[in-house]
């Protein structure tokens, strides 16, 4: 009985003591207080914290705080961080002795929040967050908690990325809850009004229904929840809608009705609908299956159709925050003026695994169409900020099939502008494969490229390819810091008369050739970069002809016209050479060549001038040079036309070059070297030699 009477008396003492503790608590401190050592601690983080009036302070058996008009500025400034109308928090004191976490109320009225992040990535909130810790032990429990009402109104948060442009405000936000004491489901509702930029955002949304969920136990449930969103991306509406009619999920079982939503875009371009549900739920929250997850897509953009349905089943684990969709069954359906005459039918299978977590995903993806069957292997290792790998192999894959290779390019606005800056902030490395591609008629082999992005800086290097009997090998490089592209290719042995058949549908040229490109540019707009290409480029072909023109009965037309006898033109049309070859120093976007060769047993050529890309013109002159004799041509001697040298001026357009004669050249050349025939024939008049050189080039 002593040790019960003692026990009795220090029990009666603990709680006198406590009483008197928290006696001299509410003497001490009080709302006075609270705001001085506030307004204290943001001074020492060079913030100025603002709050109007005493705060009111609770501490048994309810500990709560309740502010009035309040401010907190950004650091070492006068803008403002966060500001509300007034706030208060009370927390049940008992319940936190058990580890439970019991909000008595959360009220909060009037609240703009400012977040901030600098071009470095760090956050405005940084120096309020305290350094960063290491977490190495295992993460504990979370603890019970209950909350018996939280009421957020009129809430204003807003996000604007230096790095990026992207801005995101979130205002009207209103969230109310009833009691949620994780045994019974209490009412939960939200809505929000949601605008930025890049991309153009104006989206209302909003939520209500009922819930419970206990984090101590790891168990959620919802009943007669539903979710919806209403507004504009960019130039598309967009309007969206979930519904859970019923869902339980505790360590013990699961179960559910079925779950239903949809997803519409409307827009000038494209549309889509696309609906899923999710027939039934079972297994626990350590082993959790969704029977079925089907989804209906009803899709277009620029008259192009997508329809298909894909279904699966997906097992999860709650606890451990990973997903598995072993198998992946797709069927889309492709058609529209993209794909002339033509609907493409996609079989997909695949499967794919996920842990949000570790924040790692995979997944494998094989699919047949048409003539193509493609592989493709998909990682990430990090979702934010991404870490992805990829492969990806095509046995054969003809693009025509589905581009129109004769289509009108789309009109554009002004001048096009070209944004690096969606490369930043991700790291991606894979491999690409495809046996045999065409793409715009033009045929390539044993294709393959490394790709790498990091730091904003994507590169293509190395990609390499057989085309036409050749090689083709080469690096590409954008970098988003500048808006920089820099290109090197060689092309070896290709030949080129296939080439330009396919590419251009021209046959005007034979023979094998060498390509060297090395440029490099920079610029907010299409033509910008064309304006600040730089660098240099080089072609050589040997043993080739120029097709559709037979210069050898050409200069018999000259010579003719010069009182020789006539010969009857080589029926062929093609004009042989042994050599040819060219070399372009660039620098703001024109490119000068001064070196153009190409020999003959008739023509000797050359030339000097330039190619602006920047403003797509051409100032260059050619001058070909009829050489001692025309045999192997179908000819025979020259004579009086030997060392005449044809002068022809390009002008205009670069891509639609108009050109001309110099006839005041022209005659000089041939009344300097050509005999006294020539000297008489001049005095007879120039419109012989006019003649001729007109059929030379065929003008």
């Amino acid at each position: 009985m002593k040790a019960v009477r003692f026990a009795l008396y220090g029990v009666g003492g603990l709680v006198a003591l406590a009483v008197l503790a928290l006696g001299a608590a509410l003497v001490i401190v009080d709302g006075k207080f609270v705001k001085a050592r506030l307004e204290s601690a943001m001074r020492e983080k060079n913030r100025t914290l603002t709050i109007e009036g005493e705060p009111k302070l609770r501490l048994f058996p309810v500990a709560g705080l309740a502010l009035g008009k309040t401010t907190l500025s950004e650091p070492g400034s006068d803008k403002l961080f966060i500001a509300l109308d007034s706030a208060e928090v009370a927390l049940r004191v008992m319940p936190l002795v058990s580890g439970e976490v019991a909000i008595e109320t959360l009220k909060v009225a009037g609240l703009k929040a400012n977040v901030d992040r600098g071009k470095d990535g760090k956050m405005n909130f940084a120096d309020l967050a305290g350094p960063g810790r290491v977490e190495r032990d295992e993460p504990k429990e979370p603890p019970t908690l209950r909350i018996a009402e939280i009421n957020v109104e009129r809430a204003q948060l807003s996000y604007r990325d230096a790095a990026t442009g992207q801005e995101l405000r979130v205002a009207e936000l209103n969230f109310n809850t009833g009691k949620l004491d994780g045994d019974m489901p209490g009412p939960v509702s939200m809505s929000a009004r949601v605008t930025g930029k890049r991309p153009e955002v104006d989206i209302r949304a909003q939520m209500a229904g009922a819930m419970r969920f206990n984090l101590g136990r790891q168990e959620i449930a919802f009943d007669g929840f539903t979710a919806g969103a209403k507004g504009r991306m960019d130039q598309d509406t967009l309007v969206a809608e979930f519904s859970v009619p019923k869902m339980e999920i505790t360590p013990a079982r699961a179960s559910g009705s079925e779950v239903k939503g949809s997803v519409q875009v409307k827009g000038p371009q494209r549309s889509a609908d696309v609906r899923f549900r999710m027939e039934g739920i079972e297994g626990s929250a350590e082993a959790l299956s969704f029977v079925t997850v089907a989804l209906d897509i009803d899709a277009s953009s620029a008259g192009n159709v997508m329809k298909g349905k894909v279904s699966t089943p997906v097992k999860g684990n709650l606890k451990a925050h990973s997903w598995e969709l072993p198998k992946i069954v797709a069927n889309l359906t492709f058609s529209g003026p993209a794909i002339p005459q033509k609907t493409v039918t996609l079989p997909i299978q695949a499967a794919a695994k996920a842990d949000l977590g570790r924040q790692t995903a995979s997944l494998d993806v094989s699919t047949k169409f048409d003539e193509s069957s493609i592989l493709a292997k998909l990682g990430a290792t990090k979702f934010q900020p991404l870490a992805a790998t990829f492969e990806v192999n095509v046995d054969k894959l003809n693009l025509d099939r589905y581009i129109p290779v004769d289509g009108k390019e789309p009109k554009t606005k002004g001048d096009e502008r070209v944004d690096l800056s969606p490369l930043k902030g991700k790291t991606v490395s894979g491999k690409i494969a495809i046996g045999a591609l065409t793409a715009k008629r033009v045929k390539l082999e044993n294709v393959k490229a490394e790709i790498k992005l990091a730091n904003g800086k994507l590169e293509v290097s190395p990609h390499s390819a057989n085309l036409y009997g050749g090689t083709l090998a080469g690096a590409l490089t954008a970098d988003a810091s500048g808006n920089r592209v820099a290109i090197k290719e060689l092309a070896q042995n290709v030949a080129v008369g296939a080439l330009l058949r396919d590419a251009a549908q021209k046959d005007v040229l034979e023979g094998r050739g060498n390509v060297t490109l090395d440029v490099q540019t920079a610029g907010g707009t299409v033509t910008a970069l064309k304006k600040s290409l730089a660098g240099s480029a080089r072609v050589e072909m040997k043993d080739g002809a120029i097709k559709g023109v037979n210069l050898a009965d050409s200069a018999r037309n000259v010579k003719s016209a010069l009182g020789a006898k006539q010969s009857k033109p080589d029926p062929s049309q093609k004009t042989d050479f042994s050599e040819m070859s060219a070399s372009f120093k660039i620098a703001n976007g024109v490119a000068h060549n001064d070196d153009l060769k190409a020999a003959s047993p008739f023509l000797r050529l050359g030339g000097t001038g330039n190619l602006d890309i920047g403003n797509n013109t051409i100032d260059y002159l050619a001058k070909a040079t009829l050489a001692a004799t025309t045999k192997g041509q179908g000819g025979r001697e020259a004579g009086n036309v030997v060392g005449i040298t044809i002068p022809v001026k390009l002008s205009g357009a670069l891509d639609n070059p108009q050109w001309n004669v110099d006839y005041s050249g022209l005659l000089g050349g041939v009344a300097g070297g050509a005999g006294g025939g020539v000297t008489e024939t001049l005095k007879k008049g120039a419109g012989g030699v006019k003649d001729a050189v007109r059929g030379l080039f065929k003008r």
